[in-house]
């Protein structure tokens, strides 16, 4: 079906600045903002650039060296908030085989520290925003953008800016998804296992109970659970991983009387808490009625330096529902095809939108593979088309008559 858009949209699109694009998100790349300690430099430079190019911009501050960013554009008529978000704060680079900041382009990359997670994402967001500021008559409603610090673990602030500057009524979490649509984020499961032994000398090691031991018979049982072995379409499998191990070392030539495992489990939609919960518990307790040496503790729920680790469901959007549809009708001729569907494999500011009632989903350039590598980079091509695709997405969204003719919620 034709939509009466679409001329708008070429005209908007006629303005993009490919090579404005990619020197955005190369400034961004070079200025470090690690998660906790971002400092206020990425965040000014980001207000300064949107209000050189007309748009209406400020700081949220969190503290006196950390300050979320937001921005709004006005439409010609009353309609929806469209909230563009996506994080400023990025993993340290220390460990990187590339400079973390150069910022290089090479190759058809971007190269650094947040070239894909997310700072081209959001330098697209950003250009995206302004150009539509050159083109209020074009929409209806309000179009804001936000980028929030503490996202990769250093106090993630979205709350604050979603509840504050950025309230919305629909959501687009630029994440990198390597232009597919993804309908919402997988759940969590923090789980830490400890299984306790009886420490002996290792010359009598056979009259102790082997802490170490005990635990290689746990682990490859959870990851044999069914649950994790059932192929969803659009999220495929839910993962487990046996992130953290400690164990053993207390004293040497001594048998370890404490081994602890730290997994990080993916919950799909179909997959909630308290289903794998009983599962966990069901094959523990399986595998100490055959083992009576098998001692264990188990926890789902603690805090741990200044972070509360809990279990939570997975968030989705109905991939019928109109966000999703528009959407994709929107991103179809920016993309020659149908954008796929899938579902995030970890968490993002989707999942705190789709919580508080707030339609979202995630679209963005890059490959989430190339996030916290150690030599990160973003293809330069999937940037132009993700700047693109924010424009068609935006324009749609505040347009068509399902959500501009709506007042907001």
């Amino acid at each position: 079906m034709a939509h009466p858009i679409h001329q708008p949209l070429d005209v908007i699109l006629s303005t993009l600045d490919f090579d404005e694009l990619v020197g955005l998100a190369q400034s961004l790349v070079q200025i470090p903002s690690v998660s906790g300690r971002e400092g206020l430099a990425i965040s000014q430079f980001m207000v300064d650039w949107l209000r050189r190019h007309g748009v209406e911009a400020d700081l949220q501050e969190i503290s006196p060296e950390r300050a979320n960013v937001f921005a709004r554009v006005e439409g010609n008529r009353p309609g929806p908030r469209l909230l563009l978000n996506g994080h400023l704060d990025t993993k340290p680079g220390d460990t990187m085989t590339i400079a973390p900041y150069s910022g290089e382009v090479r190759d058809g990359r971007l190269w650094g520290r947040g070239s894909c997670d997310m700072k081209g994402p959001v330098a697209a967001m950003m250009v995206a925003t302004a150009a539509l500021a050159q083109h209020k008559d074009l929409f209806s409603g309000t179009l804001l953008f936000g980028s929030e610090v503490g996202e990769d673990g250093g106090g993630w602030k979205f709350e604050e800016l979603v509840a504050g500057p950025c309230q919305c009524d629909l959501g687009i979490c630029g994440e990198p998804t390597n232009l597919a649509v993804h309908v919402g984020c997988r759940g969590s499961f923090p789980l830490k296992i400890r299984t306790l032994g009886l420490a002996t000398h290792t010359g009598t090691a056979y009259e102790g109970i082997n802490a170490i031991q005990k635990m290689c018979s746990v682990i490859p049982v959870l990851y044999a659970l069914p649950c994790f072995h059932q192929e969803d379409p659009i999220w495929g499998r839910p993962p487990i991983n046996a992130m953290i191990i400690r164990g053993g070392g207390k004293v040497s030539a001594s048998v370890p009387d404490e081994c602890e495992v730290q997994f990080d489990i993916r919950l799909n939609p179909t997959l909630p808490p308290e289903r794998l919960a009983g599962l966990v518990d069901a094959t523990l307790a399986n595998l100490q009625q055959a083992d009576p040496e098998l001692k264990l503790e188990v926890l789902t729920d603690w805090k741990a330096n200044g972070r509360h680790y809990h279990s939570l469901p997975a968030s989705e959007i109905s991939p019928t529902h109109p966000l999703v549809t528009t959407v994709v009708d929107a991103l179809t001729p920016i993309l020659g095809q149908r954008p796929k569907l899938a579902g995030f494999p970890g968490g993002c500011s989707a999942s705190i939108m789709l919580r508080r009632g707030i339609p979202a989903l995630i679209f963005g350039p890059g490959d989430l593979h190339q996030a916290h590598s150690v030599d990160e980079w973003l293809d330069l091509e999937q940037l132009r088309i993700g700047c693109r695709g924010y424009v068609a997405i935006a324009l749609r969204l505040l347009s068509v008559p399902t959500f501009a003719g709506s007042e907001p919620a």
